[in-house]
């Protein structure tokens, strides 16, 4: 009877240190490919959300363009440790916003630009845009709360380069 019940103890043992280490790789798969977002000229790393389960990557939010859908996708499965991606980004169709957007920006609008999304995806600021011209941040999109929309400008004020913020964000409750 002890054997059994030392056996069952160490089988019990193996398979949650199995289910913890799991977890600290999807954990470490998600930081990854939020990092990899995050300096992503193409993408929106603000607007999208990572969520890492077995090795399957599930990535959901509000993107510019099919283009920046697609790229999204190509980060999360060229990511070690991926075995897939479910994509289900949806593409903003309002129309209002230049295709080429991105493209006649200064070096360092994209340097203030890339930082302070590399904020907002640590800190887990969703569904805030950024802008950057001359060193003007505009802040766009909706947010679940005032202390996200706070948090946002805070970190866009924070960043270095910003000359000042206009805060545009709207609290969807």
């Amino acid at each position: 009877m002890r054997i059994l019940l030392i056996v069952l103890g160490a089988l019990f043992a193996l398979a949650s240190a199995n289910c913890e280490r799991r977890s600290v790789a999807d954990s470490a798969i998600t930081a990854i490919v939020k990092s990899k977002l995050s300096v992503d000229n193409e993408t929106s790393s603000a607007n999208i959300n990572v969520d890492t389960k077995g090795g399957v990557v599930t990535l959901t939010g509000i993107v510019m363009t099919q283009a920046n859908k697609e790229q999204a996708e190509r980060i999360a499965r060229n990511t070690e440790g991926v075995t897939r991606v479910i994509n289900n980004i949806t593409v903003e169709t309002n129309g209002g916003h230049d295709a080429g957007e991105g493209a006649d920006m200064t070096a360092s609008d994209l340097a203030i630009l890339s930082k302070i999304k590399t904020r907002y995806v640590a800190e887990g600021v969703i569904g805030a845009r950024v802008e950057v011209k001359d060193g003007v941040v505009t802040l766009k999109g909706n947010v679940e709360n005032a202390q996200i929309r706070a948090r946002a400008e805070n970190i866009a004020r924070a960043t270095s380069g910003v000359k000042s913020v206009n805060n545009t964000i709207e609290v969807i409750q």
